[in-house]
């Protein structure tokens, strides 16, 4: 049976550790409102570049080289830059390495994420590139990966390109996803008779608007991620923070039946000594 001191040191331990998880909470909801607003903010402008891109029946930005068909894809692999999210991270790596080693020939992976990388490494997968992005992603940082990709697919260095991410559904909720980037879905043809007037011509418009949709598709789906992953730390922290709290409790009853046992014995022990005594 523990004695009073440790108990003591236990509760100050517990108080410590609902104090930092309650922090933290308060923190990943702050990020989860604003990856949240701006992932909510973005979506009107998404939907237009996506119909946009099926309505001109965009092609891919330049063909592969004479080849590329037959040669790996590339898996671009998103995750957290820390843990304490819960399962996050882990069902989306789990998931990307069990792909990554059915696949033949095997991808190449790009991380974006701090853990993302941190997992390549303890499992000894070779990483082409790191990408930093922040903890909630600008469209600079995603733009600067999306050349990167379209690089990649247009030099003939891989068939295609897979972003592995989590989508959000709600809070308690998101689901990981292999979205296919490259090559893009074939475009409809012939939409001249929906009286389109294209300037300067058909083709040049094509190529700007799908460079334009992969752009835009990936800031959603990283936005998407980061609005998941700050959702996941916001309740894996409100979780630690109510059993803290409830361990407190436990232990402060504890502490105070074995102090009043205490005393209570004290007392019989005194009226004992009294009355052998008197």
């Amino acid at each position: 049976m523990a004695a009073l001191r440790e108990l003591r040191k236990r509760l100050k331990s517990v108080r410590a550790t609902g104090q930092l998880a309650g922090a933290m909470r308060t923190v990943a909801a702050a990020k989860f409102s604003r990856a949240n607003a701006a992932r909510t903010a973005g979506e009107p402008y998404a939907a237009l570049c996506r119909e946009l891109v099926a309505l001109a029946g965009a092609p891919a930005p330049e063909e592969p080289a004479a080849g590329a068909a037959a040669g790996p894809r590339c898996a671009v692999v998103l995750s957290s830059n820390r843990g304490l999210c819960g399962g996050f991270n882990t069902e989306l790596l789990t998931m990307f390495f069990e792909r990554y080693r059915q696949a033949d020939p095997r991808p190449l992976v790009i991380a974006c994420g701090r853990m993302a990388a941190a997992f390549c490494r303890e499992k000894g997968i070779p990483v082409e590139r790191e990408f930093a992005l922040s903890d909630i992603p600008t469209f600079a940082e995603t733009h600067a990966l999306t050349a990167c990709l379209r690089r990649l697919y247009e030099d003939g260095a891989v068939s295609g390109v897979d972003l592995y991410c989590q989508r959000y559904r709600n809070m308690l909720r998101q689901t990981p996803a292999c979205e296919p980037l490259l090559p893009p879905e074939a475009g409809e043809e012939g939409c001249a008779h929906a009286g389109f007037l294209f300037l300067p011509d058909r083709e040049t418009v094509s190529a700007l608007l799908a460079r334009r949709g992969l752009d835009e598709a990936v800031f959603s789906l990283a936005l998407e991620h980061a609005a998941g992953a700050q959702a996941a730390t916001l309740m894996a922290m409100r979780n630690a923070f109510d059993n803290a709290e409830q361990s407190a409790l436990e232990l402060e009853t504890t502490i105070n039946r074995r102090r009043q046992a205490q005393v209570t014995a004290s007392i019989i022990e005194t009226a004992a000594d009294t009355l052998e005594n008197g």
